[in-house]
């Protein structure tokens, strides 16, 4: 890592000092996060995104296994502008999840030796009145269904009074051979377009097919689809159609606002199973002097019976959920590397999340904030001899606090009464949760 980052910053510097000469804008960014873990009472089940699993987990004991940690997560970003603004290039480096003292992944003695990947890699230049991106870059179709990066290409305009969207990544290559020319690699084709009819408003319609020519059971009969969970990635290399229609959007009205998301997923897994899932998200919000008051609506929909030809449930694609804005016992939390869910679902059985929030801004520094939360899975988790769609009831706090106008200190912590779904993950089948669940969390983190 310290070889590629000098090297990094060595070019970044060498650009910096002919920028003038060359008629080049240089830009260096950072995003540096030390995310702590204060205190969980239930260590495995804060650990290790496994909330699409749908084969079964213990994580939960009947007796506490507090955990404590910190975590380094750091992103540094270079933009390299020429021609007036017609030409960007864009590379980043990012050391994630470093954590103290841990030799295996760079964090013992004698400093990191591993820990570098590179996170974007992408030019962005005009093109016929827009503007088009090629390479590996930020996908950001829908925060429920597809939020992270991908390699492929990226189109936007402006045309007939609305901002348009065209877009293919590959998140997935076979290379073919003499004895293989199936068109195996997982492709996805996207259009977008985004209306503005009032000030405050905004209106999206999209469309998603995701494709592969992949195995089907008649290439792999020992297929087991719960080997892979409720995550599209995971699909990678089998055959599959999936088409996703979207509608989402805000709009603010005084002191009023709200924000929408509908999806709608059909097509087939396999040549055998139907897709058929959706998701409807809704926020209202008010806001009342240095206060504002969210109700939050998610339904996720789930899978009744994992033995029958029809796939129900929600797929995301690939996706990180924030818990600051939903669960912070489910969800990314301040300690963005340990969680329990990157999906806005559980297994297959898809979420009903009902959440009252309120956050007040104390000055100009300070922001508190506090939320109450009822939970259900969409349909009954069935294990054993037992069923259920209670999660629970959760109470959310955070706090955070700007020491200077780029550096934030923040602290949060989540509480969930858990019910009969949590038996799922725990040791016994009697049917009854026998733990609730704590996590408290903070992190110091510096932008540029």
């Amino acid at each position: 890592m310290r070889v590629c980052a000098r090297a990094l910053l060595g070019a970044v510097a060498v650009l910096l000092l002919a920028g003038a000469a060359m008629a080049l804008e240089v830009a260096v960014h950072g995003d540096f996060s030390n995310e702590l873990r204060l205190y969980s009472n239930q260590a495995e089940f804060f650990r290790g995104d496994f909330g699409y699993q749908t084969e079964r987990q213990h994580k939960i004991g009947r007796s506490s296994a507090s955990d404590s940690f910190v975590t380094a997560k750091y992103r540094l970003w270079s933009e390299i502008v020429s021609d007036e603004g017609a030409v960007k290039g864009v590379y980043a480096i990012e050391m994630g999840g470093l954590r103290y003292g841990d030799s295996r992944r760079g964090g013992g003695f004698s400093g990191d030796g591993v820990n570098l990947e590179t996170r974007w890699a992408y030019t962005d230049l005009a093109l016929v009145g827009g503007r088009l991106k090629l390479g590996l870059q930020p996908v950001q179709i829908n925060p429920f269904l597809w939020n992270e990066t991908a390699t492929g290409a990226h189109f936007q305009r402006d045309l007939g009074g609305a901002q348009w969207q065209l877009a293919w990544y590959r998140g997935y290559e076979v290379v073919n051979t003499e004895d293989s020319n199936d068109f195996q690699d997982l492709d996805a084709l996207y259009l977008r377009c985004l209306l503005k009819p009032a000030t405050d408003t905004n209106l999206g319609l999209f469309a998603l097919w995701q494709h592969s020519d992949g195995k089907t059971l008649t290439d792999e009969p020992a297929f087991n689809l719960a080997e892979r969970g409720n995550y599209l990635k995971n699909f990678a290399g089998y055959d599959l159609d999936l088409y996703t229609l979207g509608f989402d959007g805000s709009a603010r009205q005084g002191n009023l606002f709200a924000r929408w998301d509908l999806l709608f997923q059909f097509g087939a897994l396999l040549e055998k199973q139907d897709f058929g899932g959706y998701l409807i998200h809704l926020d209202l919000g008010a806001k009342s002097g240095s206060g504002s008051w969210t109700y939050t609506f998610w339904l996720a929909s789930g899978d009744k019976d994992a033995t029958d030809d029809d796939y129900d449930a929600f797929i995301a694609t690939d996706c990180d959920t924030n818990g600051e804005t939903s669960s912070v016992v489910l969800f990314e939390g301040y300690a963005s590397d340990d969680y329990f869910s990157a999906v806005p679902y559980v297994q297959d059985k898809g979420l009903i999340l009902n959440r009252l929030g309120y956050d007040h801004q104390l000055g100009q520094r300070l922001t508190v904030g506090g939320a109450i939360l009822y939970l259900l899975t969409a349909e009954k988790v069935r294990y054993a001899d037992q069923a259920s769609d209670r999660i629970g009831w959760e109470v959310d706090a955070y706090a955070r606090y700007l020491l200077y106008p780029q550096l934030e200190l923040a602290l949060q912590g989540g509480y969930l009464w858990a019910d009969d779904v949590l038996d799922y993950y725990e040791n016994d089948d009697d049917g009854q949760a026998d733990s609730n669940l704590l996590v408290v969390n903070a992190r110091v983190r510096y932008r540029f």
